[in-house]
């Protein structure tokens, strides 16, 4: 699956490429074709194409003077004049308050050459920059990618020092997983096993910056001397990643646990821990996490270490969500996984 993204991608990002030397006429008949069948079979495409050519017709509607002899060496003579100083403030003060200025020495630029400008600005905008928020979310995603593989490359580590038992943190029995008013539920937090690798250095060079992904502006990484003080990360914000809940008698044997079960993923996009009720938008139709583009997917390992992008959250055993507990629509931090198979990151 992932050499097949791959491929999807690099064909994206070839037929990207050519557009602009389409409309050019930089094209042998080989790429014309490959991008005109492109074009056809996708709409987004074709509307790419659309665009790019109603911004090139802006300067097609123009013709280009001839530029008169010796132009390269009369401005290069005018910056050395100059010398990078432009007398805008001087000229401004020369003239007195309330009197007219004659602008007929001051070079100004004709609507044509505004227009021009224009265009080129848009075109800019158009095709480069969208191509590098494009380069810096994938990047962004991979770096997330080889975070979540750090993590489970810990796990693994711990579990082979403990007997092939992942991280525990304990068994809270009726505890609440979120943020809680109701008397006598005790708080059980869902990090604490993924704070147990910082802690017992299962994290190469104990670095916290493990736990946060790239695409969270918000988050920052727990800074300490000696992580062993602590019993788990100082704030939601120290930790990027949803675990499955591991709130259960006893820990989970890795070797015992179904591969295709999801041990980490960004987060659980449903929940506000401000609150006490949680109850999923009605404007949720996907369930991905929002951290990266905007619901666009989300990175997810499971638990034999393999992973990577999936732009659905049912990715879990029997495909079920990895986000929800069965069809409910209100929780209240109680719910646990419905059997020793069920994937729930909250």
């Amino acid at each position: 699956m992932g050499n097949n993204w791959n491929i999807m991608r690099d064909e994206s990002e070839s037929i990207e490429s050519l557009l602009l030397d389409l409309h050019l006429g930089r094209l042998d008949p080989a790429s014309v074709r490959k991008v005109e069948e492109a074009t056809a079979l996708s709409p987004e495409w074709a509307s790419r194409r659309r665009a790019l050519g109603g911004v090139l017709e802006l300067l097609d509607a123009y013709e280009t003077p001839e530029p008169p002899d010796g132009l390269a060496e009369s401005v290069m003579a005018r910056v050395r004049e100059q010398a990078g100083v432009l007398p805008i403030k001087e000229a401004a003060s020369a003239v007195p308050a309330g009197a007219a200025q004659d602008l007929s020495a001051s070079p100004v630029l004709s609507l044509r050459e505004l227009i021009a400008i224009a265009a080129c600005i848009t075109l800019f905008v158009g095709v480069f920059v969208p191509g590098y928020f494009k380069a810096q979310n994938a990047a962004q995603r991979n770096l997330c990618q080889r975070h979540l593989s750090q993590i489970w490359q810990g796990m693994a580590a711990y579990a082979k020092e403990n007997d092939g038992y992942m991280t525990w943190a304990g068994y809270v029995p009726h505890g609440s997983w979120l943020a809680t008013r109701t008397p006598n539920v005790r708080r059980y937090s869902p990090s604490r096993p993924l704070f147990m690798l910082l802690r017992q250095g299962f994290i190469p060079d104990h670095d916290p910056r493990v736990f946060i992904c790239p695409s969270m502006p918000h988050s920052r990484p727990m800074i300490a001397e000696d992580y062993r003080e602590f019993n788990d990360f100082a704030e939601p914000a120290n930790v990027s990643y949803s675990v499955q809940l591991m709130n259960r008698p006893k820990g989970w044997l890795m070797e015992k646990t179904n591969a295709r079960m999801v041990l980490i993923a960004d987060r659980n996009p449903l929940f506000d821990e401000r609150a006490c009720g949680h109850r999923i938008s009605p404007y949720d139709d996907g369930g991905n996490s929002f951290t990266h583009g905007d619901g666009a997917g989300q990175n997810a390992v499971f638990v034999d270490g393999s992973g990577g992008w999936f732009t659905e959250p049912t990715i879990g055993v029997a495909k079920d969500n990895i986000y929800r507990v069965g069809e409910m629509v209100h929780y209240q931090g109680t719910e646990e996984p419905v059997s020793d198979e069920d994937s729930f990151l909250p």
